[in-house]
């Protein structure tokens, strides 16, 4: 059994090595991402001055649009020091191989909400801190490719996980001992040092290295969310609450919907951090809903948000769903990134999911230099006993 546990053990990790060191080192820095966003795109993110009262959104959305036409996000931060953020999607269905090729438009647009001025533009297809989350996400290739090759090698970091610890699993007690510290002289070999790294360290963070493995496996395959949703008690189909027909009867259209629905947000959730919301393409004469994601503190150990559904033309909220409301398959899965991105409780898991994700990353190499270091050890036996 140990035999073939270390065939599979090998050869997964010969096969996934290389996918797992580029995708999981560029998740060990994009784990900082906003603090990157922050520094690098400063003069965006932050608006020159702040006075007393920004411009209703209704006349911003105006302003961005005569800019920026395909504009159809807005998000907005509780922090007055930092500016609106507008973005714009379309997806590329002509046939490419890149990520960049997956869309046609694919930016940001930064407006001071007092002034209504542009302070700047990142186009994400070629910002380098986006690019790094591509890189881990589907290996800079187009999202119909990169993404299974990565999923499968996730799939394979499980098995390697559970041979991973086969192998390691000690015989005795003294066994143990030597398998649960690091005991280096000066005198130690590399080879012995790169030996202890590879398998004591791998031991230490198995479980936080299956857990970005859970969690990184719902964007490659719905068979895997759905029995994380059955796991939880959930049926797939009953885990999101949907809103109702909007009403119709009320055909005259109001004044300012979007403004209105930034200030009733703020009116209902008084610890809001940020929230967010779709702006269509045009107010029709056919009333539409329109609904806001605001996230705020909590201190249920998820991440926490509401949804509030409007009438575009009445204003009415005529649908919500808070935090409470949610069901445990919807509180899971709203948390799946942040709990994936060690974003979940702040500093402390951010810098333990960067250094995870760096030792997950150089696994693949300490396991190659075990293997190659036995691979030529056999052959100098070999050739020796040949002269």
């Amino acid at each position: 059994m140990r035999k073939i546990f270390n065939k599979i053990h090998l050869w997964l990790g010969l096969i996934c090595g290389l996918v797992v060191f580029l995708s999981m080192f560029a998740a060990s820095i994009f784990v900082w991402d906003e603090e990157l966003s922050l520094w690098y795109h400063n003069e965006k993110y932050f608006v020159p001055e702040i006075k007393n009262n920004a411009l209703p959104l209704d006349t911003l959305v105006s302003i961005v649009r005569k800019k920026h036409p395909e504009a159809n996000y807005v998000e907005i931060k509780s922090d007055k020091r930092r500016s609106y953020c507008f973005s714009s999607y379309k997806e590329n269905t002509k046939p490419h191989w890149t990520a960049a090729g997956d869309y046609e438009i694919y930016s940001l647009f930064f407006i001071d909400q007092y002034t209504g001025k542009e302070l700047g533009e990142v186009d994400l297809r070629y910002d380098w801190i986006f690019n790094l989350r591509l890189l881990h996400q589907n290996l800079l290739l187009a999202y119909d490719i990169g993404h299974y090759i990565v999923g499968f090698s996730t799939l394979f970091i499980f098995v390697l996980v559970l041979t991973g610890i086969y192998l390691w699993w000690p015989k005795n007690k003294a066994a143990l001992k030597q398998r649960m510290w690091f005991r280096w002289k000066r005198t130690t070999r590399w080879k012995r040092k790169n030996y202890d790294i590879h398998n004591i360290g791998g031991i230490y963070t198995f479980l936080f290295i299956l857990i970005f493995a859970i969690t990184g496996l719902v964007w490659t395959f719905n068979w895997w969310t759905n029995g994380i949703y059955i796991i939880l008690g959930n049926d797939p189909d009953k885990v999101w609450s949907k809103p109702p027909e909007i009403s119709i009867a009320n055909s005259e259209r109001a004044t300012n919907p979007f403004e209105y629905i930034v200030q009733h947000t703020k009116a209902n959730v008084t610890d809001w951090t940020n929230l967010g919301f779709s702006i269509p393409e045009k107010l029709d004469q056919t009333p539409i809903p329109i609904t806001s994601f605001v996230k705020h503190k909590g201190n249920s150990g998820w991440d926490e948000s509401d949804s509030y559904t409007y009438n575009s033309h009445s204003k009415e909220n005529y649908f919500t769903v808070t935090h409470k409301d949610k069901t445990l398959g919807a509180k899971w899965r709203n948390s799946n990134y942040a709990i994936h991105t060690g974003s979940i409780y702040g500093l402390p898991t951010k810098i333990l999911a960067s250094v995870v994700s760096l030792f997950c990353a150089f696994l693949p190499i300490s396991g190659f230099l075990i293997w190659w270091g036995r691979n030529k050890k056999k052959s100098l036996a070999k050739d020796n006993l040949k002269s």
